[in-house]
């Protein structure tokens, strides 16, 4: 196989953050083509239609983190700086119902351990246990080949039942959206070692100041017109086809490779036919779980202790608190991990549920003037023990890369997942292409 020219025509399906990234980073060495079916570009991180009064909704409550250099690295290149983008504060836990601290203004590890032992509502000798619990994950992360679930190692080392209900269960639902039962330490162990025990940028956390189609959908895309990309946005594409030259047939037309970026369900359905059958099963088999997000807007503003308010017990795990960022004091956003264990509720059960959570800090704010929730039934690919990765070495044969946040060795279905995967992608493809060039 020999491109067209001198520079390889490739496709990139899908517009969230995986293909965005895929496609700015191949922009300068191929010939582009971006499709999506969408109506606007994001993925499961995307500007809301109808704000209903709100500064901005989203289709979720996103939170990055300082660690996040793959994300803040493809901001940088697109021309949005984070500080435009993000409100960036020390990583501090606040339960209104539970253990608080805030990290010191000191290097890692020390602005962890002063933050535990300076922590308040817990007791001296379970912020010791913390810290010892801490610096066992440690040890362990060093045993790459060794895991088991989450709740199963903390009831090994018998965690005290408070430190599990007001710490490891919302640091794992908020992380890895997946139960304790299921969640593979392994994957909290890399989060960790590459957000908060790293260094103590790394574990701050950025607060979007705006919608995410303004910080990364629209101008990635403006950036790859500028760039000559061809953006197809409203375009379904058909099963892709691996034709007899090595290339691939896209939507009709002939591309030299293939980026699929789309979510794992949709991928199943776009895989050419004769696609391996247990690549197939192994796609189908993915399990999911949802969050949802519940926007409140009030009269008067919403005097949350912190911006990031937690409860240990109550429906929403966690409260946003817009006016600590600069934006409207009287609107908040309450995140809700794992919101399918709940079962299907309808919108002003949401709605009237986490008003009474919020009562339980703010109990003067009066009704709700407007609210808005959003339910993404499929949010996260499960961060379960031993999470098996799809063998995508037939597809990378036939010229197409696979790319999403679900493909990542390392961490749970994360925006810096995806970045990360999506420029993984586009690198193997380039270096690939060059190869058969090679040779021929």
């Amino acid at each position: 196989m020999k491109p067209h020219s001198s520079r390889p025509k490739i496709a990139v399906i899908g517009a969230g953050w995986a293909g965005l990234s895929a496609a700015v980073s191949l922009v300068q060495r191929a010939d582009v083509t971006l499709f999506e079916a969408g109506k606007q570009a994001g993925g499961r991180a995307r500007t809301a239609g109808g704000n209903s009064g709100f500064s901005f909704l989203d289709n979720g409550q996103h939170i990055c983190l300082g660690a996040y250099r793959g994300v803040l690295s493809l901001l940088s290149r697109i021309g949005v700086s984070e500080q435009e983008a993000f409100h960036r504060l020390p990583l501090q836990w606040y339960l209104h119902d539970g253990m608080r601290l805030q990290t010191a203004s000191l290097p890692a590890p020390f602005h962890i351990l002063f933050g535990i032992l300076f922590a308040r509502n817990i007791s001296f000798n379970h912020k010791i246990r913390l810290l010892r619990d801490m610096n066992a994950l440690k040890k362990y992360h060093h045993q790459p080949s060794a895991n088991t679930n989450i709740a199963a190692w903390l009831n090994a080392r018998r965690t005290p039942r408070k430190l599990v209900a007001e710490f490891w269960q919302p640091l794992v639902w908020g992380a890895l959206n997946t139960p304790l039962e299921q969640a593979g330490l392994n994957t909290l162990c890399n989060v960790l070692q590459d957000g908060v025990w790293a260094d103590k940028a790394g574990s701050d956390y950025l607060m979007p100041k705006r919608d995410l189609g303004s910080i990364v959908a629209r101008p990635a895309l403006a950036y790859l017109q500028r760039q000559g990309a061809n953006i197809r946005l409203e375009t379904r594409v058909p099963p892709l086809e691996n034709l007899p030259c090595g290339r691939v047939k896209v939507n009709g037309e002939t591309f030299d490779a293939a980026i699929l970026a789309v979510a794992p369900y949709h991928a199943a359905a776009l895989l050419p036919a004769e696609v391996p059958h247990n690549l197939q099963t192994a796609y189908q088999q993915m399990s999911y779980h949802a969050i949802t997000t519940v926007y409140l807007r009030y009269a008067c503003p919403v005097p949350l202790p912190a911006a990031m308010t937690g409860l240990a017990n109550g429906t929403a795990q966690w409260f946003v608190s817009r006016g600590a960022i600069g934006l409207p004091d009287n609107e908040v956003a309450a995140v809700i991990s794992l919101s399918d264990n709940l079962g299907t509720l309808k919108t002003d059960e949401w709605v009237n549920k986490v008003h009474s959570d919020l009562l339980r800090i703010c109990p003067n704010i009066g009704e709700p003037v407007e609210s808005k929730v959003i339910t993404e039934k499929r949010a996260t690919t499960a961060a379960i023990t031993g999470r098996p990765l799809p063998d995508v070495r037939w597809l990378q044969h036939h010229r197409i890369y696979p790319a999403g946040d679900y493909l990542h060795p390392r961490y749970p279905a994360t925006l810096e997942a995806a970045v990360q995967s999506g420029i993984t992608a586009a690198d193997l493809c380039c270096a690939d292409l060059k190869a058969v060039c090679k040779t021929e």
